[in-house]
C-alpha cells in the first residue's frame, strides 16, 4: 500500500496529464526487474480503483484530471451510443462507435470526456463528446432473441436491437433449441470491433409468434420469471395450513361483520376488505382489513428471501408473475369470501367532514359474505334493479360507503390533491393471449371508493408510526426540483399560462388549480402528463418525508403485502410492535433492514413498471399490425426533434415523422414542446386526424401519417414489418 500511495505521489508530482506506463516507470526509477513488477502491480491497483484511468491508446492519467465521468450506456440502435451520467444534473455524452471500447447498452462505465473532432458531428451538436475507458459493470448477462441458422452454424438475433447484432452460439450449447424459437441465451463472450458476442442457451421459451411466449420473452429481458424455487414453494406448502383455534389468539373478531371485497372481474389475490357502520347521522366507523401475509411470510425465510428479491408482483394483460407462490397469494392470505381468514385490520372514526376522530390498528379474524366486482359495485351505483337485487344485504353499506368515498375526497382535494386525470388503459386478451381490445379504463364511483378508502387507512398508519419514532417503510414523493419545475413553466407559457415558478414556494394546490382551470381546454390531457413527468418519482424511504401528490404529510403502503414487499415489511413490523417484541436491539436491526428494503423496493417497482410498459407496448403493436390504411383520431401527446407523437382515442400513442407532416422549414421549440414552421405549427394537444401507415412489431413502434381529406379515398398500401 505504501509503494501504491509512491506511485500515485510520483504521478502527481508530473507536470504531464497524460503517462505511458514506460514513463511512469522511468518517473519512478524502475524499469527493470522486481522494483518494475512492483511499479506495474501499484499502476493495476490504482486502475482497479478508478484512482487512474487509461485511455484507448493506453495512456494513464489520474481520474481528477481526466474529465471523467461513470455513466451508464445508452444504445441508440445505430452504433454511437450515450452515457448517462450517474449524477442526473448532468448531460448524456455522445460517443462515437469507434470509441465504445466493447461496451454495450446498460453497462456502468467510466467515460473521458474529449473535444470534438472536425467534420465529426455529435447527437443536435449538443452533446458532450467522450470514449469509454472502462468498463466498470456488465449489466447484460442474459439476452433473450431468436434462435436461428447461420453459416453452418448458429446465432440468436437479439430481441432488443440495442445489445448486439447477433450472438454466436457455441457448439454444444444449444440445449436443443430450433430454429424460430425464443430462447435465452448467457453471454460468455460480449462483442467487440472485431468479434461477435458468444454465448450458451439457457432456457428455451417457444415458438416465436406465440402471443404468451412474446410476453415472457420481454419478462426474461427484465430478469423476471414466473417460476419459483422448489425450496420456496415446498416452504410455501408447509406453512399454507388451515387456520386453527391458536391461530385466532389475541385476535379481534370481525367475523359477524358485514365484510366485502371489491377487486377486477379477474383478481385472485384479494388482500383487502372492508366493512362500514354507522355511529349516528355523522359519523362512520371504517373498518379496513388486510391480509395478514405476515403470519405466513416469517422473517429471513426462504419464501421472504424470495418475496425481497423480485421486489412485487408484475402484472401482464396475459400474466401475473406474482411476489408469492400461488399457494399464499391465491389461497390461504387471499380474503375470499365466506372463509376464515386473518387480517391486520384498521378500524377508523370518522366525521361528517372527513377527519379522523380516533382509530384502532390491531390484529383481527374475518369472513368475508361477498367477493365482489367494480363492475357489480358500479351497476348497484346506477340502480340495476338484478345487482341491487342479488346484493341486497350489503346494498345500504354500499351506499354508505360512496358518501363517505366523496367526503374523503372532498377533504383531499380541500388540501390540494393532485388528480392528474391520466387515463388509465385496458388491454384486453383471449386465452391465447392475442389482444381482442384496447380502450380507455373507466374510472367509476367504485374505483374511487376503493381509492379513498386505502389511502385514508395509509395515511392513518404512517402518522401512528412517524410518531412512535419507530422503524418503518415510507411512500415518499418529494416536491419537483428547480430544474424541472423551470421548464414545466416554460412549457405552460408556451400554452399561454401563468404557474409558480419557485421550487420552495410551490405546493400541490397550485397544481392542482391549474388542472382545474384546463379542465376544458384541448390540451388537458398533455398538460396533464408533462405535468406528472416534472414530479420526482415516488419512491420507498426510511424517513418519512411526505408525499407532494397526495398533499399528505404521513403516507405508506400498508394496504397490498401480498403484492408488495415493503406493505409486508411493515406489516411484520406493526405485527411485533402489537406483540410488544420491539427490543432495543431489534429496533437496531431493523433499522437497517428498512433502508434496504426501501433501496430494493424502489428499484424493482421501476423495473417493473418497465416491464409492464414494454408489454403493453407489444400488445398494442400486435393489435394494430391488420389496421395499415385505417385512419384514427388522436391528440398530440409528445413533440420532438423526429416529429410529433399522437395519441388515439383508444391510448395507444405513434408518432408522424418529419418527412410525413406538410412540407415546411419546421423548428422545434424543446421549451415549449412544439413544432414551429412557417406555415403550419404542432403543439402538444392539438387535435387531428391520422392514417396509420407501418407497424413494427419488434420494435414495438408505429408510425402514422397526417390525414388528408381532400386525397383520394381509396387506401394507399401500408407497409407491414412482422416478426422474422
Amino acid at each position: 500500500m505504501i509503494f501504491v500511495d509512491y506511485v500515485k505521489q510520483r504521478i502527481q508530482e508530473s507536470n504531464q496529464k497524460f503517462l505511458s506506463l514506460d514513463q511512469i516507470l522511468k518517473l519512478c526509477g524502475a524499469q527493470v526487474g522486481f522494483d518494475k513488477m512492483a511499479v506495474v502491480s501499484a499502476v493495476n491497483e490504482l486502475t482497479k480503483k478508478d484512482v487512474l484511468v487509461k485511455s484507448a491508446r493506453g495512456k494513464y492519467s489520474l481520474a481528477q484530471n481526466a474529465s471523467t465521468i461513470r455513466g451508464r450506456v445508452i444504445s441508440s440502435g445505430h452504433g454511437y451510443v450515450f452515457v448517462r451520467p450517474e449524477n442526473e444534473e448532468t448531460d448524456d455524452v455522445f460517443v462515437l462507435e469507434k470509441d465504445t471500447n466493447g461496451a454495450v447498452h446498460g453497462d456502468l462505465v467510466l467515460v473521458r470526456l474529449i473535444s470534438k473532432k472536425k467534420n465529426t458531428r455529435s447527437y443536435k451538436d449538443k452533446s458532450k463528446q467522450g470514449e469509454i475507458i472502462k468498463i466498470i459493470e456488465r449489466t447484460i448477462k442474459n439476452v433473450v432473441g431468436i434462435f436461428a441458422a447461420s453459416g453452418g452454424g448458429y446465432i440468436v438475433v437479439p430481441d432488443d436491437t440495442k445489445f448486439a447484432d447477433s450472438i454466436f452460439i457455441e457448439p454444444g450449447k444449444s440445449m436443443g433449441a430450433k430454429p424460430n424459437q425464443k430462447v435465452v441465451v448467457k453471454i460468455t463472450s460480449y462483442p467487440s470491433r472485431i468479434s461477435m458476442a458468444k454465448g450458451e442457451i439457457i432456457e428455451i421459451l417457444g415458438d416465436m409468434g406465440d402471443a404468451k411466449i412474446e410476453t415472457i420473452s420481454i419478462a426474461r429481458s427484465f430478469n423476471l420469471t414466473e417460476k419459483f424455487p422448489e425450496k420456496v414453494i415446498s416452504e410455501a406448502k408447509q406453512v399454507a395450513t388451515k387456520i386453527t383455534s391458536k391461530d385466532l389468539k389475541n385476535r379481534q373478531d370481525f367475523r359477524k361483520d358485514l365484510v366485502i371485497t371489491i377487486d377486477g372481474a379477474d383478481a385472485k389475490d384479494f388482500d383487502d376488505a372492508i366493512s362500514l357502520k354507522m355511529l349516528g347521522e355523522s359519523r362512520y366507523e371504517l373498518s379496513v382489513h388486510i391480509a395478514d401475509v405476515s403470519n405466513y411470510v416469517k422473517e429471513d425465510s426462504e419464501i421472504d428471501k424470495e418475496a425481497f428479491r423480485r421486489g412485487t408482483s408484475v402484472y401482464f394483460p396475459d400474466l401475473v408473475l406474482p411476489m408469492l407462490p400461488e399457494e399464499l397469494c391465491n389461497n390461504i392470505c387471499s380474503l375470499r369470501p365466506n372463509e376464515d381468514r386473518l387480517t391486520l385490520s384498521v378500524v377508523m372514526i370518522i366525521d361528517a367532514e372527513g377527519k379522523v376522530l380516533d382509530y384502532k390498528i390491531t390484529k383481527g379474524v374475518i369472513k368475508s359474505v361477498f367477493r365482489m366486482t367494480y363492475s357489480q359495485v358500479t351497476k348497484i351505483f346506477n340502480g340495476d334493479k338484478e345487482e341491487r337485487n342479488n346484493c341486497k344485504i350489503v346494498v345500504p353499506m354500499l351506499e354508505n360507503m360512496r358518501d363517505l368515498a366523496k367526503i374523503l375526497e372532498k377533504r383531499r382535494n380541500k388540501a390540494g390533491n393532485i388528480d392528474f386525470d391520466i387515463p388509465e388503459t385496458q388491454i384486453d386478451v383471449d386465452e391465447k393471449g392475442h389482444t381482442t381490445a384496447i380502450y380507455r379504463k373507466p374510472r367509476e364511483d367504485s374505483d374511487k371508493l376503493i381509492e379513498q378508502f386505502m389511502v385514508i387507512t395509509n395515511e392513518v398508519v404512517a402518522k401512528h408510526y412517524r410518531k412512535k419514532g419507530l422503524p418503518f417503510v415510507y411512500r415518499v414523493h418529494e416536491s419537483p426540483s428547480p430544474e424541472k419545475l423551470s421548464s414545466f413553466c416554460e412549457f405552460a407559457q408556451g400554452l399561454g399560462l401563468t404557474f409558480v415558478n419557485d421550487s420552495e414556494k410551490v405546493v400541490p394546490k397550485d397544481f392542482q388549480t391549474l388542472l382545474k382551470q384546463t379542465q376544458e381546454e384541448p390540451y388537458h390531457e398533455a398538460l396533464s402528463s408533462v405535468m406528472l413527468r416534472s414530479m420526482q418519482k415516488a419512491l420507498y424511504y426510511e424517513k418519512c418525508l411526505g408525499h407532494f401528490g397526495l398533499a399528505l404529510k404521513d403516507y405508506c403502503h400498508f394496504t397490498s403485502p401480498i403484492r408488495r414487499y415493503p406493505d409486508l415489511m411493515i406489516h411484520r413490523i406493526i405485527s411485533y410492535d402489537l406483540a410488544g417484541q420491539l427490543t432495543e436491539s431489534k429496533i437496531k436491526i431493523l433499522w437497517e433492514k428498512v433502508k434496504v428494503a426501501s433501496e430494493q423496493s424502489s428499484l424493482t417497482e421501476r423495473v417493473a413498471d418497465e416491464a409492464e410498459r414494454t408489454v403493453d407496448s407489444q400488445k398494442m403493436a400486435e393489435f394494430m399490425l391488420d389496421k395499415i390504411g385505417q385512419v384514427f383520431s388522436g391528440t398530440i401527446s409528445g413533440v420532438s426533434d423526429s416529429g410529433v407523437f399522437v395519441k388515439l382515442d383508444n391510448t395507444i400513442e405513434g408518432l408522424i415523422y418529419r418527412e410525413h407532416l406538410p412540407q415546411d422549414n419546421y423548428i422545434y421549440d424543446e421549451k415549449r414542446f412544439c413544432l414551429v414552421g412557417k406555415q403550419k405549427s404542432f403543439k402538444i394537444g392539438d387535435k387531428l386526424k391520422v392514417k396509420l401507415i407501418s407497424v413494427d412489431v419488434i420494435a414495438r413502434h408505429i408510425d402514422f401519417e397526417l390525414y388528408n381529406e381532400n386525397e383520394n379515398k381509396q387506401q394507399p398500401k401500408g407497409t407491414k414489418k412482422v416478426q422474422k
